[in-house]
């Protein structure tokens, strides 16, 4: 039956490798890349198809999203294998990596792919600015079939001519009457600029006219323009960057004897060693459970005191703290809160940058109460259930707006977010890391900043082992975690913070600011 619309590239995965002896001479015509030029080019496999993409950046792609398809959680639908660099299928040249992440443009056939691990080495091309003309000759490659091979040992290239351009789409045609072919869906269609290859576009659909095992007559194919998509590339393959107040990170520290002190780390951004250390307590009697929150307000889950204290263990104090005026508040407004000054529940109450508090009950199920200043009282006294089956977590920290990161008791880090607008999970169970079960309490100034207090380490000030606080900054947008120092666990702020019953950060010192 004759096709009534232009086919996509992405092809079967076909067993035994090369299956022609005879040199291809095209994309279905055309000729192979040269060895040495166009290292971007790659070839992606999945256990049912195979296509091709471009290298952007050492750590990320761009294919066709018939190539590629996201699950929730970002990784690829099915395992998929990158080869980029100098590609040779017959001699096994190319640097070869596994897929960690997908990423689906909302309007157009593109996705971002990011590479389990980087392709350093390998120069990526640039992302054209300039949108492609009609007229204009684009240069055309891809692994996809030719006339004569279904698998090509290397890629191929074409010069194809733009014959028009509508919207995202840019038709193209060749006078040689080559078209791409199955096996070529994401490949790059690039302008050569004095010698410098510049992506204007990728492959989408093609009437494969010549290629093996095609008899279409009718010629020409569709490429996706991606010269317009900068600010979603940029959005994705860059670290959003973090703004912290000037006047630093609060940092609240509850000791044995119930002083409260208060610390301002000044590099909460970037993980340096700029702090101010109090002069003394500026409280007594915190020996509950303490959580920083928005605005200069401590939230106390009460432990009693003794007999001249009235109030019973598990009552929830409010107070606000100024650095010009001192403490203000200290209202009860809420009881019940006790579990949280037990070890098993100590760590299941956090605070969120807009004074959430968020907490795992009895029951497992993730709670959430909402103070409001207005009315000086909460929005629901009983709580929000934003979810069931959390007593599988040992550990919330708030990291943000709706922000949590979640600790196994295998020490397995997940990330949540919660959007309150719309009432509804953005991510949820995304692994973040392992190995957190070495600390034994984490808390965060926002902006996806965590510190971590409990380990073992060299101290930055004096060089000797001992306790340590450490720093991380995770960017979850590229999944990638700020360097770490020279022990690879994070980056070390301090030394000690292991004797103090909390530790806790005001939530709103740090912001995402892209």
């Amino acid at each position: 039956m004759r096709r009534t619309r232009l086919t996509v590239l992405s092809a079967g995965v076909l067993a035994g490798g090369l299956l022609a002896a005879t040199p291809a001479v095209a994309v279905s015509g055309g000729a192979a890349v040269p060895a040495g030029t166009h290292p971007f080019l790659a070839r992606i496999t999945t256990p049912t198809k195979a296509c091709s993409g471009a290298l952007i950046d050492p750590s990320w792609l761009l294919t066709s999203a018939s190539c590629l398809t996201p699950t929730d959680s970002g990784a690829a639908s099915e395992a998929a294998t990158i080869t980029v660099g100098d590609v040779n299928l017959t001699t096994g040249a190319g640097f070869t990596t596994k897929v960690a992440k997908v990423v689906r443009n909302p309007g157009r056939d593109v996705v971002l792919a990011k590479l389990a691990a980087p392709a350093t080495g390998v120069t990526p091309v640039a992302v054209a600015t300039t949108a492609p003309q009609a007229g204009e000759t684009l240069q055309v490659a891809g692994f996809g079939r030719t006339a004569t091979d279904w698998v090509p040992a290397r890629p191929r290239v074409a010069p194809f001519t733009v014959s028009g351009v509508n919207g995202s789409a840019v038709a193209v045609s060749s006078a040689d009457g080559v078209d791409t072919c199955k096996g070529d869906a994401g490949g790059p269609a690039f302008r050569l600029n004095g010698g410098t290859a510049q992506l204007v576009a990728l492959s989408s659909t093609s009437w494969q006219h010549g290629c093996l095992d095609v008899t279409e007559t009718r010629q020409g194919g569709t490429e996706t323009r991606v010269d317009d998509l900068g600010g979603w590339i940029h959005q994705h393959i860059v670290p959003t960057p973090v703004s912290c107040a000037t006047s630093g990170a609060p940092i609240w520290t509850a000791r044995p004897d119930g002083s409260l002190w208060r610390y301002v780390h000044f590099s909460a951004a970037d993980g340096g060693l700029s702090w101010t250390t109090p002069a003394g307590a500026i409280g007594s009697g915190w020996t509950g459970r303490v959580l920083a929150g928005k605005g200069g307000v401590i939230w106390d889950i009460h432990r009693n005191n003794g007999s001249a204290d009235p109030n019973p263990s598990g009552t929830l104090k409010r107070w606000v703290y100024s650095t010009s005026t001192g403490w203000s508040g200290g209202n009860d407004v809420g009881s019940g809160w006790s579990r949280y000054l037990t070890p098993e529940y100590a760590n299941r109450v956090t605070v969120d940058q807009q004074n959430r508090i968020f907490m795992i009950d009895d029951q497992g199920r993730l709670k959430v109460y909402l103070w409001d200043d207005a009315t000086g009282w909460w929005v629901n006294g009983v709580g929000d259930v934003l979810d069931t089956g959390w007593d599988r977590f040992d550990s919330i920290t708030a990291a943000g707006d709706g922000v949590l990161y979640v600790r196994k008791p295998t020490g397995e880090l997940f990330r949540f977010q919660y959007d309150f607008a719309t009432s509804a999970w953005v991510e949820r169970s995304k692994p973040a890391g392992v190995g957190w079960q070495m600390f034994s309490e984490i808390f965060s100034p926002g902006a996806d900043i965590l510190y971590g207090r409990g380990s073992s380490g060299t101290s930055p000030f004096t060089g000797q082992p001992g306790p340590v606080l450490r720093w991380y900054r995770h960017s979850d947008n590229t999944d990638t975690w700020a360097p770490s120092g020279p022990d690879g666990m994070g980056v070390t702020v301090g030394s000690g913070w292991n004797t103090e019953l909390h530790v806790t950060a005001a939530p709103d010192s740090c912001k995402l600011t892209g």
